[in-house]
């Protein structure tokens, strides 16, 4: 059963992803620009090396950041596709 409020409802939920997604890479950004175009697994390497000094909180805190960033991507992925198949559903009603 298709129903506009679960339309609305999943593209609530599609905004509040894109938003977090960007956010996530907004953040990662302005760490790699902080330590010269590092990537965070770059980073973490040569930390683990002795190569980098970071701090550990700002380390967990860039770990956090790239780890969450797939999880919310595929979300978003998922919404979108469930908006999608609605759409089709209910064309086809």
């Amino acid at each position: 059963m298709h129903t506009d409020e679960y339309e609305i409802s999943i593209a609530r939920e599609i905004n509040h992803c894109q938003r977090v997604v960007e956010k996530t890479q907004e953040k990662l950004t302005r760490f790699e620009r902080l330590y010269d175009g590092l990537t965070y697994p770059v980073a973490a390497a040569a930390v683990v090396e002795g190569l980098l000094t970071i701090n550990a909180k700002e380390l967990g805190k860039w770990q956090e950041e790239y780890e969450a960033l797939p999880v919310w991507k595929q979300r978003l992925a998922e919404y979108r596709q469930a908006l999608k198949a609605m759409r089709i559903s209910a064309s086809g009603s």
